[in-house]
């Protein structure tokens, strides 16, 4: 998947938007105020930062040991950086699915008033 693939997949998702909080050259995908997907810029080495359970994060990286690990400044226990920029790693189903499992991980943590 593409950088702009990627982004386009995060819009899909309710109250959804693209922030650039620390300039244009850091794109994250937001909702209800918080962030869901960390981008970065279309330049950069394919891949993103989700979010997921302690569990979920094990799973996929012992799943894809070379293309899922930590990110920097990112909770090394609930965000994982993922790498699309080789083969053998996550497939774009599977992308998807690590997009969606933190955005929906992010609306649950949201209060009731802010959630979409």
């Amino acid at each position: 998947m593409t950088h702009d693939d990627l982004v386009a997949h995060c819009l899909t998702k309710p109250g959804a938007f693209v922030d650039h909080p620390w300039g244009e050259g850091h794109t994250v995908v937001k909702v209800g105020g918080k962030i869901f997907c960390f981008l970065g810029e279309a330049s950069d080495a394919p891949g993103f930062a989700a979010k997921n359970t302690r569990d979920g994060i094990q799973e996929w990286r012992s799943r894809y040991p070379d293309h899922i690990g930590t990110g920097p400044y990112l909770n090394k226990e609930l965000w994982s950086r993922i790498d699309l920029g080789s083969a053998g790693g996550p497939d774009d189903d599977e992308v998807r699915e690590l997009i969606d499992d933190s955005y929906d991980l992010i609306v649950a943590s949201l209060p009731k008033s802010r959630r979409p």
